[in-house]
């Protein structure tokens, strides 16, 4: 039997994207490796640094030096919208490509046409510009202008864009740090506007998780909130033994010849 053709899509979810960051590394030990990636928001931001050329314990070491994740904090704690300076500056100085074609994996990232309304997919272009349009939290940071219209997270309308991996992969691998679960204490402005966007971003998510050949939710992630930015290495940890605790099932539907 010839090699399926992967693809690995990546929720959004903030900080908590670092779970991301384990569960590819357990996946390329076990010789899994994506020949398409897909994201949005901090899916888009892991798939970016990934498909640049990083390995996963480099990412993890990268995340760990610079932080890149408090991106997600910037917006919520200054008065009034921000620009993702901060991440911009990232990735022009870490980020091993600048286009979408300079990547050694083809990816695929998710935004929102606030003009349009409707969900788009960006292959090709201006990688940086992308990815800060896809991590554009909608109320936190400012809507970037891609060409004529203005942007914001992709995760609002599709938080797991499996549509362009359907098109080219033989197995699709759908990987999610959002929580769907039960909530006890909802307290406050903050929390309620989590869980409201939350509950937003799952409802894009439910159906596409069905549709893959592999579905890993990385419960241990839904302790953190999307601006828990000290915890990459406990956020590594549970996706790697997420990851690792489902391998025989992903090996095996990975093999398996049905769609």
């Amino acid at each position: 039997m010839n090699t399926p053709n992967i693809g690995i899509a990546l929720s959004g979810g903030g900080a908590r994207g670092a779970a991301h960051i384990g569960a590819l590394q357990a996946l390329n030990e076990n010789n899994i490796f994506p020949t398409m990636v897909s994201g949005s928001s901090a899916g888009a931001l892991i798939g970016a640094i990934y498909c640049s050329g990083y390995t996963p314990l480099e990412m993890l070491a990268l995340c760990k030096e610079h932080a890149f994740l408090k991106i997600f904090k910037i917006g919520f704690t200054n008065k009034g919208l921000t620009e993702l300076k901060y991440l911009e500056a990232f990735l022009k100085t870490h980020l091993k490509a600048k286009t979408f074609e300079d990547l050694k994996i083809p990816l695929s990232i998710g935004v929102t046409n606030i003009n349009t309304g409707m969900f788009e997919v960006r292959s090709s272009g201006d990688l940086i510009k992308t990815i800060l349009a896809s991590c554009s939290i909608p109320l936190l940071f400012k809507p970037v202008k891609l060409d004529k219209d203005v942007y914001i997270d992709g995760g609002v309308l599709n938080n797991l864009p499996i549509e362009p991996l359907q098109e080219t992969c033989d197995k699709i691998i759908g990987i999610s740090v959002c929580p769907h679960v039960y909530k006890e204490k909802v307290v406050g402005i903050k929390d309620i506007a989590e869980r409201v966007f939350h509950l937003g971003v799952w409802n894009t998510m439910e159906h596409r998780l069905k549709q893959c050949d592999v579905a890993i939710e990385i419960e241990g992630a839904f302790q953190f909130g999307i601006f828990d930015l000290k915890h990459a290495s406990a956020l590594f940890d549970t996706g790697y033994q997420t990851t690792i605790a489902k391998m025989n099932m992903i090996t095996e539907n990975i093999a398996s010849d049905k769609k």
